[in-house]
């Protein structure tokens, strides 16, 4: 997946599925997109983190993060 959606992209859509620390903000079958609702101040590298995942050989594989704006 290509696009790198903004902070505002992300928050427009409905939330799918909640984690413990991540909202899952789209799901195509093949790829993911989740959204941490963690912080800097909880540890993570940065604010609004954005986790891509792909699927492929029957499992989820994490292919990029980065800082949503």
């Amino acid at each position: 997946m290509a696009k790198k959606f903004t902070l505002g992209d992300l928050k427009a859509l409905p939330t799918l599925q909640q984690s413990h620390t991540d909202e899952l903000k789209l799901d195509t079958g093949n790829d993911r997109i989740w959204l941490s609702r963690m912080t800097v101040a909880d540890g993570m590298a940065y604010n609004n983190q954005v986790t891509v995942e792909v699927y492929t050989n029957g499992k989820w594989s994490t292919t990029e993060t980065y800082q949503a704006q």
